[in-house]
């Protein structure tokens, strides 16, 4: 695990919760749920640290938090994560465009376009 601050924790730990869930239940992990948390840590920094992996991240909590299904269902997890992963790089892909046919700033009037 990297070194993140408390808010970053607090959203890996409550991802690795909704993806034990899913485990035990065989439901989606992909609800609007885990797509605000994945939002939550994209603001809070997360995808600018170094050498951070969501998906290892994530899979690494999960076999902590609930090892049974975790170990077991190496395969299942590992899809899990790579569709929350996928989901997280799409987001800080959308975040970081620049939007396009966006020209520069205008005067509101002319005389604020001028010394008059």
């Amino acid at each position: 695990m990297s070194d993140t601050n408390p808010q970053i924790e607090q959203q890996l730990k409550k991802l690795a919760e909704i993806v034990c869930q899913s485990l035990d239940s065989e439901q989606e992990a992909g609800g609007n749920e885990s797509e605000a948390l994945l939002k939550a840590l994209l603001m809070s920094g997360y995808a600018r640290q170094e050498g951070v992996s969501l998906q290892a991240d994530l899979e690494s909590r999960v076999k902590e938090m609930c090892s049974e299904p975790g170990m077991h269902r190496g395969g299942e997890l590992s899809g899990i994560t790579q569709r929350l992963q996928s989901k997280f790089d799409k987001l800080a892909r959308w975040e970081s465009r620049k939007p396009e046919g966006q020209d520069a700033p205008k005067a509101a009037n002319f005389s604020s376009a001028t010394d008059s």
